[in-house]
């Protein structure tokens, strides 16, 4: 996933907003990228969009760039939103560096493309429109299990290793079970900002069986289920009789989707309509019919087109689904979740097979909830073993989200990958002395975040 040259360069800002003059630095990572003090670098800029390297057209702009103190600089307005490739050209004197710990002198011959001394450095910026300035990217599970259900591990734990993996936000969310999700929210509590918990649940329909997830809710619909099932089943009942419904779709079960959905709406939860190609015993949990029927109700708010239990069949399935009842008119907003039982599985500390990428302002639940509905977020699905990943949502968010997975997180996860090793032993030991360097370190992934968008 890393490009060629993310380890030698920064380039900041490496977000900015379109038609506003930015002065961009591109400082080497190491020695081994240094600049020559007062040599002349070129800088050529290619839009992604609106240029071709096989036919002669004039889109590319050009700076000469003197180095000082140590990095590059130059002021350009970037005038449409798309990604951009900078082109470093490296000066002749540049490429015959002396080395005086190798006898005879370091000389690489330019002719070697596997030289970075030899060949021009490709780096990477993306500018956006203004109704995206200031709007940063948060990444997010959905869909957790604890050792509160059927999960392997302590909410702490589970916490700590999300952190790990450079997620900045998760809804722990046990089957039965919504006291977990409010654990996490505590816990958070006791430690610097650095993970947003959201509260969640898996509910199971009752008497029926298919997972719904609640997220944001203020109160748990399985306990309210629980309190009064006899008034729980009338209303279902209800519901039942008072709709028609499509060939192929069981009206008891129907109506109790109907009854949770509107539960969770009530708790003001996200109601999200949840892995409904997944295999049990190699039949889909969820009827086809239903699937649709559920999909076109109107009435959920998201659609979960990845879950990493699913595994790449599935998903496959799901996300097919979803564009074809997108092409005959029908849509929602999709998120990935990883539907995690055990996140010390080397899958998951590297990337997990599926997880949410959402475009917001700030990382409260609020926020993020708001940008969701708003179509600011996309399925991520990159399974063990994969060299690359793949992206679901709308053509805006997937260009975008595109660079930012190429050029933001590679460089994002090394800072928090700190984080989260400091917070298993938080979770270990309660020792409160590990809170001031926890506290340090996300100061480090704050001005990281600071500088690499440009507002």
């Amino acid at each position: 996933m890393e490009q060629k040259f993310l380890t030698d360069y920064r380039v900041t800002p490496a977000v900015v907003v379109v038609g506003e003059c930015t002065t961009v630095t591109i400082r080497p990572r190491g020695e081994q990228a240094a600049f020559l003090e007062g040599g002349e670098y070129t800088v050529e800029i290619w839009p992604h969009e609106t240029t071709t390297t096989r036919l002669n057209i004039p889109t590319v702009d050009k700076y000469t760039v003197t180095a000082q103190h140590g990095v590059l600089q130059f002021t350009h307005t970037f005038p449409r939103e798309q990604g951009y490739t900078l082109k470093l050209k490296v000066p002749e004197a540049a490429k015959w560096r002396e080395n005086p710990h190798y006898n005879p002198p370091f000389r690489p011959r330019p002719t070697n493309p596997k030289s970075p001394y030899a060949c021009a450095p490709y780096l990477f910026m993306y500018a956006v429109d203004p109704d995206w300035k200031g709007m940063t990217v948060h990444k997010g599970d959905m869909h957790l299990h604890t050792n509160y259900s059927d999960g392997n591990e302590s909410v702490g734990g589970l916490l700590a290793n999300l952190r790990a993996a450079g997620y900045d936000f998760a809804a722990v969310t046990d089957h039965y079970c919504y006291d977990s999700s409010l654990k996490a929210i505590e816990w958070m509590k006791e430690l610097p900002d650095v993970l947003t918990a959201v509260a969640g649940e898996e509910i199971h329909c009752p008497k029926d069986y298919v997972h719904i997830l609640s997220i944001g809710g203020t109160a748990s619909v399985n306990t309210c289920y629980d309190a009064d099932p006899e008034k729980a089943d009338a209303a279902i009942a209800a519901i039942a009789a008072s709709r028609t419904f499509p060939e192929g779709v069981d009206p008891q079960n129907a109506a109790a989707r109907h009854w949770v959905v509107r539960k969770i709406k009530e708790f003001g939860g996200m109601a999200v309509l949840t892995h409904p190609f997944w295999l049990w015993e190699r039949v889909h949990f969820m009827p086809l019919a239903m699937t649709e029927y559920l999909f076109r109700s109107g009435e959920y708010d998201v659609y979960e087109m990845l879950n990493g239990i699913s595994g790449p069949e599935c998903n496959q399935l799901e996300t097919m689904f979803y564009y074809d009842q997108q092409r005959q008119g029908y849509t929602m907003p999709v998120i990935g979740n990883s539907d995690c039982h055990c996140s010390d599985r080397p899958d998951f500390r590297k990337p997990a097979p599926a997880f949410t990428l959402v475009l917001s302002k700030e990382r409260d639940w609020e926020s993020l909830r708001d940008a969701i509905l708003a179509r600011r977020s996309v399925a991520v699905e990159w399974y063990e073993g994969d060299t690359n990943f793949r992206i679901h949502g709308d053509f805006r968010m997937v260009k975008y989200m595109n660079f930012l997975m190429r050029n933001y997180y590679p460089l994002y996860m090394e800072l928090c990958h700190a984080q989260g090793m400091l917070m298993k032993q938080y979770d270990d030991t309660r020792d409160i002395a590990l809170l001031p360097l926890l506290e340090g370190l996300k100061k480090q992934t704050d001005t990281f975040t600071e500088e690499f968008f440009g507002w």
